[in-house]
């Protein structure tokens, strides 16, 4: 029978105690990237006057969901996902449900896939994201012009998706960052 060798810890049995405020900041570290989507959710809903706006809430909420899906699903649970997707639907003006089901969807590509997605290169991993956001952003224009019973114009659906495209390498860098220190919940 062959034994099972793990690699000793550096100090055995030598752990912080488990206090309220430890607790709580794993809690928040856990809890970072869906707070990173309703916070950017909210500042977007508001009457900023720049152009887009809807658009870069798709694509920073969609961005998110698919890194830390891939990356660390204890942090984007299909749960969280449907919430932080129910608080951006409730802020946007888009059809209904469909913002809420293209994040579930992001979050279940990115999730059944992260193993592939961690050992192969950037661009492969971003080009699918990128082929998600655009078949999500078609599927969004086609259930608008069900709803409206009219043939509405693709682009601004083609612009979010390429709004969506353009924005993950920013934030996946943040992301990548962000998940080896602040967002780490062994770190509290």
């Amino acid at each position: 029978m062959v034994g099972h060798r793990h690699a000793p810890e550096i100090h055995p049995g030598i752990a912080p105690r488990p206090t309220l405020r430890r607790r709580i900041d794993q809690l928040m570290r856990a809890l970072l990237p869906s707070l990173f989507i309703v916070f950017c959710a909210l500042v977007l809903s508001a009457g900023l006057g720049i152009p887009g706006q809807n658009e870069l809430c798709f694509g920073i909420a969609a961005s998110t969901v698919f890194f830390w899906s891939a990356h660390r699903p204890q942090s984007m649970t299909p749960l969280m996902t449907f919430c932080v997707g129910l608080v951006c639907e409730v802020l946007s003006f888009g059809p209904p449900g469909v913002f809420v089901f293209s994040l579930l969807v992001f979050h279940g590509v990115a999730h059944l896939w992260r193993y592939g997605l961690s050992r192969i290169s950037f661009l492969f991993g971003w080009a699918l994201l990128g082929g998600l956001a655009l078949v999500l952003s078609l599927f969004g224009w086609i259930i608008a012009c069900i709803g409206t019973l009219a043939m509405m114009s693709p682009v601004p659906s083609l612009f979010q998706a390429a709004v969506t495209i353009g924005i993950y390498p920013t934030l996946s860098a943040l992301f990548a960052w962000a998940r080896r220190t602040v967002a780490d919940p062994e770190q509290a």
